[in-house]
């Protein structure tokens, strides 16, 4: 268990910042989610509960956990902005091996628990169906000292674009499902997994960059 940080006290990672236990000693995903779930027993749950919970496999847990609403092809704006912020700033830490910085009163803002019940049961579900595909492979891959600091940026990155209020359709999906690969191979030491994040990862560059290129070029062509 970590300690819940504030402004003023950093919320260390451990998970992040070292190989941990061997995987096959560790619970599943799915396990942990459902935890997760359990702790939505009240009318609410403070979200310094919930970064308590998630935060004892690593940052990239709390990060999957955060994309969910957004595996879906509908945007959602209003949402997106400032989720991907706090998943921005996830990946910030982990790419700079720092411990996560969090203003109190994020930490003791009030979730209603049946948000937090519907997020943690689709990510249960999503993950059971991973979990039969997923194992480590490449361990050595995911075990190089460029690995968490590769994926921390990958998830920032990817969390910045998520945070853009763009309505079209997949500009939330793509970054999420890059963020999901990536932080679910982190996490199962799956370089296969961590591959195809980082794939999704160029694929969305292109994406966002001809997005914010193309009115450009076209306004210049206008002109």
């Amino acid at each position: 268990m970590v300690s819940v940080s504030t402004q003023d006290a950093p919320l260390a990672a451990p998970a992040d910042c070292s190989d941990g236990a061997v995987a096959n000693r560790r619970r599943s995903l799915s396990g942990e989610i459902e935890d997760v779930v359990r702790l939505a027993s009240g009318e609410t749950v403070a979200v310094r509960i919930l970064v308590d919970q998630l935060s004892g496999r690593g940052l990239a847990l709390l990060a999957f956990f955060l994309v969910l609403p957004f595996l879906q092809p509908i945007p959602l704006p209003g949402l997106s902005t400032p989720f991907g912020i706090a998943v921005a700033l996830l990946g910030v830490a982990m790419a700079l091996g720092r411990p996560l910085w969090l203003p109190r009163r994020w930490l003791d803002h009030e979730l209603h628990s049946a948000l937090v019940i519907r997020l943690g049961g689709a990510g249960e579900r999503l993950l059971r169906r991973v979990e039969r595909f997923v194992k480590p492979r490449g361990r050595w891959f995911q075990r190089h000292r460029w690995a968490r600091p590769i994926a921390g940026v990958v998830i920032a990155v990817s969390g910045a674009e998520l945070a853009l209020p763009l309505p079209i359709l997949f500009t939330n999906t793509l970054p999420a499902l890059t963020i999901a690969a990536t932080a679910i191979g982190l996490l199962e030491e799956d370089a296969v997994l961590a591959v195809i994040g980082q794939v999704l990862f160029l694929v969305s560059l292109v994406v966002f960059g001809a997005i914010v290129l193309l009115p450009v070029v076209g306004l210049r062509l206008l002109l």
